[in-house]
């Protein structure tokens, strides 16, 4: 939801699979539209082609169909359609990111940010492209304001918890992932990043309760299975341990939507 980090420890492999990860919410304005389908979106644009907001309409809808190419598209078109519409900035910077472009990305969020300096939302996914870059500095700056501007924004909390745990800051990695699950209970990479950060930290017990959390949430995710595994190897339960990792390596990778690497 990417880094080179030291000599690894307990827990380091697992970190560097798992936790340098960023959560993404799908933009609200392709939720809000589900009701509205691609066709019927071109059949207005075919009717009335200089209108910026339909094309902003119809990439939200690419966009979260993981058509990031049609979605830049449509973005552009809207921007040189109308320069002030800055939510095409915003999305087609989401969708360049996507594509790779992640500097291209980064500038047209920018764009927004100058225009909208108000939207914790753009700091958050800012600082998520950031940290694809592996420019923590910047991630963190944008994360922080993320939060100045919002203290209830799950998402920059998880993500700032991660640049903390990249820095191996667990103390303040915990606390962001707490208060991550506190305001959205819903959000199962919090509870993995938070299990995660107690195991490294030899707080197994408590890692225990979290990742089970995390599995009530989808139990057929593979990392929290095997960190589970991890888990219950470290507190001498040898025999559920291997079970687990036996079941867990037969399930299918499933990362989460945004994430970084690590090398």
């Amino acid at each position: 939801m990417p880094l080179t980090d030291s000599a690894p420890g307990k827990g380091q492999a697992i970190l560097v699979r798992a936790l340098m990860s960023c959560s993404l919410i799908f933009m609200a304005s392709a939720i809000a539209q589900t009701t509205v389908s691609v066709e019927s979106l071109t059949e207005r644009i075919n009717r009335n082609s200089d209108d910026a907001q339909l094309y902003i309409k119809r990439g939200d809808l690419y966009f979260g169909q993981r058509d990031f190419f049609d979605a830049v598209e449509d973005y552009t078109t809207a921007i040189e359609l109308n320069p002030d519409a800055d939510q095409a900035y915003f999305g087609r910077g989401m969708a360049l990111a996507r594509q790779g472009l992640i500097s291209d990305g980064i500038a047209d969020l920018t764009v927004f940010i100058k225009r909208n300096p108000d939207s914790s939302l753009a700091y958050t996914k800012r600082g998520v492209r950031y940290m694809w870059k592996q420019d923590f500095k910047n991630a963190e700056k944008d994360l922080e304001r993320a939060l100045e501007l919002n203290p209830d924004n799950a998402e920059a909390h998880d993500d700032l918890g991660v640049v903390y745990a990249k820095r191996q800051a667990y103390a303040q990695a915990i606390d962001h992932f707490s208060a991550t699950i506190r305001l959205d209970p819903s959000y199962q990479k919090g509870y993995h990043n938070l299990a995660l950060s107690l195991y490294i930290t030899g707080q197994d017990d408590q890692a225990l309760v979290v990742v089970n959390q995390a599995l009530a949430l989808n139990p057929n995710h593979k990392d929290a299975l095997l960190l589970k595994s991890n888990i219950l190897e470290d507190l001498g339960r040898y025999e559920e341990a291997a079970l687990l990792k036996e079941d867990a390596e037969f399930l299918p990778e499933k990362n989460w939507t945004e994430s970084i690497s690590v090398e």
